[in-house]
């Protein structure tokens, strides 16, 4: 996003913590560095030894900077909630009575809250609650997650901006229309589990059909072999390959050579992978519950199924009995229409730039 906004003659920079899950990044902290082609400046995250309060991401010398040096910027945009930088950066640009956005990554819809619903509450109640009411402005990735927001009673400061995908080269050979590849954080959320299950359910009833799956990605070690554990008691490991964390030019070619990209979650405000699979002209069968599925039925770039096994394996059918191609193109041409970086870094800066000329905006900060 910085990239593309920079690109764009925004003069966008990232301000955060070298917090990387259990570990931190290899990057100096407390100096401006320029990473991946734009200027970063992050701070050393607290390391207790108890797990809930290391993934808070506690900075003190993050905050320390926000109230110095704040003021020297016209606009905060955050992103997340409920972790110690944004929660304090928001805090600190409202008692400034500074400009923020807030992109809350699908941690406000219903199926968020849900999840350790007590400490959200608390969360809110303290201190959430008023850092979400002085938001300039909340970015919504899909009207799915917008239409989620709308217990806030905040609709007139719900604005829906999709994130972004780097255009992708077309694929340099055909795709193997049986391959299935399912791209994600292994977590619950994504139900790979209902995959597993559907698949397994395939191969009884049309044990020659052909097909084989990919799972890309890297999660809690004990949650990952409970399901690889499942696929061998379903029957599935002769036909399931576990590739791990991929990125760069093996994931792009992963995402090219597949006939399907398969993501059957319980929620996702948007759903990044599934958008870098529509930009490698990979179609996607999606739950209803991923942001962009109504936009992807819509478009012809794909299929939207229940999350549950008989409907995704009924899907699942129909998806390897016919071709893909057809979908390949209305994938690529929804990725390059709706989701294509330049575009949206242009509609940011006008959003930004509305924020802080317009003082009849209805998002203008109160």
């Amino acid at each position: 996003m910085v990239t593309a906004l920079r690109q764009d003659g925004v003069d966008a920079a990232i301000v955060s913590t070298d917090d990387d899950g259990p570990g931190r990044l290899d990057l100096p902290v407390g100096r401006w560095i320029e990473h991946r082609g734009v200027p970063v400046l992050l701070f050393p995250r607290w390391s207790p030894p108890l797990p809930p309060l290391r993934e808070f991401a506690v900075a003190p010398a993050l905050g320390t900077w926000l109230q110095q040096h704040l003021r020297e910027w016209d606009l905060l945009h955050v992103h997340a909630l409920f972790s110690w930088p944004s929660t304090w950066g928001m805090a600190v640009a409202r008692r400034q009575r500074h400009p923020y956005l807030l992109r809350p990554i699908g941690q406000l819809q219903r199926w968020s809250l849900q999840r350790s619903p007590w400490r959200k509450r608390l969360f809110l109640a303290a201190i959430e609650n008023a850092n979400i009411r002085a938001a300039s402005l909340l970015q919504a990735t899909s009207p799915l997650e917008a239409e989620d927001l709308g217990h806030l009673a905040l609709t007139s400061r719900i604005r829906v901006l999709p994130l972004g995908v780097p255009p992708q080269p077309p694929a340099a050979g055909p795709a193997d229309p049986g391959h299935l590849l399912f791209l994600s954080r292994l977590h619950p959320k994504k139900r790979l589990e209902v995959l597993l299950e559907a698949l397994a359910l395939l191969q009884r009833r049309e044990p020659s059909l052909p097909w084989r799956l990919s799972v890309a990605g890297s999660g809690d070690p004990e949650y990952v072999a409970g399901l690889q554990a499942l696929a061998t008691r379903l029957g599935l490991a002769q036909r399931c390959d576990w590739v791990g964390f991929v990125s760069g030019e093996a994931k792009r070619a992963l995402l090219q050579s597949s006939g399907w990209f398969v993501l059957p979650s319980a929620a996702e405000n948007f759903a990044i992978a599934a958008a870098e699979a529509l930009a490698a002209g990979t179609p996607v069968i999606l739950s209803p519950e991923v942001g962009i599925a109504a936009e992807v039925a819509a478009a012809g770039a794909g299929l939207i199924c229940a999350s549950e096994p008989e409907a995704l394996a009924r899907t699942l059918a129909a998806a390897l009995r016919s071709s893909p191609t057809p979908y390949r193109a209305a994938a690529r041409d929804l990725a390059n229409r709706r989701y294509a970086w330049p575009a949206i870094a242009t509609e940011l800066r006008r959003i930004y730039t509305g924020l802080l000329t317009d003082p009849a905006s209805p998002s203008k900060l109160r």
